[in-house]
């Protein structure tokens, strides 16, 4: 499928993006993970902050990733106060440096929110039953969406005039101009990667991971880019249609198998309340993916792929609370 220099270097990159699966294997052991997160919680601060004056403000949310882990972890570092503040300066600066990707602000959040439920409520998260069905709504419910979308039913990403929402929530651009913040910026991408794959019979198997989409939208850019005439663009910032344009629709159904089966194995068959936790989390990002969530080389799509490791590592779920707990404070101490 390649043609040209571009098609080569999308191809490499692709190559090293989706290289990171190979993660789940490297961090099933605990070993791996405790000199990685010992190393980055040691020497992350200095490098930020020799790098703040070049980062632009999406990138503050991606380089602190690994911070949460510590939220999803806040049971055990409610006690730590370093941790502890370490985990709410990360977020604060991902909340205001990195203010221009809500992708980042949104992942979080929820895993701020996920940890503090497990510390005010451990006992819920032994409650298999309840986080099965959690977790197979999230799962689920971006499939029927999507066929409630593609039918003219309901489209969730124009949820303003589906709902007829008058107060609009109000944010600012750059320019500083003026948006709504629940603006249809998805469905036009829909649109686009799905009409490029019926032209280019590429639904069943995809396009490659060397080749991007045909895009009406950003053709002229495109092109200017990349000095072609072909109105291809090689990603776009919806993760689960990348996985459809470069793997098709066995892809998506291998991508989802994958979620889906860390997701259930971290709920049912965990010894502690941490993974289960990490498997809800997962669920979610099953259901991002539809959204936005790029797929990048970079600490966002690492970090994915160690949370899916742990949900399918053995060690990790037969290790009981205590267990978890003494192997959590290696890396902290």
């Amino acid at each position: 499928m390649t043609d040209n220099y571009w098609d080569w270097k999308l191809l490499i990159d692709n190559l090293m993006v989706f290289s990171l699966v190979l993660a789940t294997f490297v961090y099933a052991r605990p070993s791996e993970l405790t000199l990685t997160l010992k190393c980055w919680f040691k020497y992350a601060w200095i490098i930020l902050i020799i790098l703040t004056p070049f980062l632009t403000s999406d990138a503050f949310g991606r380089f602190l990733v690994p911070c949460t882990f510590l939220s999803l972890s806040m049971p055990l570092i409610k006690g730590n106060i370093k941790f502890l503040l370490i985990t709410i300066i990360a977020f604060l600066i991902t909340l205001t440096l990195g203010s221009d990707s809500r992708s980042d602000i949104i992942k979080f959040s929820i895993c701020i929110l996920l940890g503090v439920s497990a510390s005010l409520y451990p006992q819920f998260w032994k409650r298999k039953k309840i986080l099965k069905w959690i977790a197979y709504s999230m799962i689920i419910s971006p499939i029927i969406f999507f066929i409630l979308g593609a039918s003219n039913t309901f489209n969730i990403f124009n949820i303003e005039e589906e709902l007829n929402i008058k107060n609009k929530i109000k944010m600012k651009n750059d320019a500083g101009e003026e948006y709504s913040a629940l603006v249809d910026t998805r469905t036009f991408l829909y649109a686009e990667e799905i009409q490029s794959a019926i032209k280019n019979n590429y639904i069943i198997i995809g396009r490659s991971i060397a080749r991007g989409y045909d895009s009406l939208f950003f053709k002229d850019w495109a092109d200017k880019a990349l000095n072609l005439k072909r109105g291809e663009r090689q990603s776009c910032e919806t993760s689960i249609l990348n996985i459809f344009n470069y793997f098709g629709i066995i892809g998506v159904i291998i991508y989802m198998s994958i979620f889906w089966r860390a997701s259930y194995l971290a709920i049912t068959k965990s010894k502690n309340i941490f993974i289960p936790i990490i498997g809800i989390y997962i669920a979610f990002r099953w259901m991002f993916a539809w959204i936005e969530d790029f797929s990048k080389f970079d600490l966002n799509y690492l970090f994915l792929w160690i949370f899916i490791s742990l949900c399918y590592s053995p060690i990790f779920r037969n290790m009981t609370n205590r267990e978890y707990k003494n192997w959590f404070y290696t890396i902290i101490r």
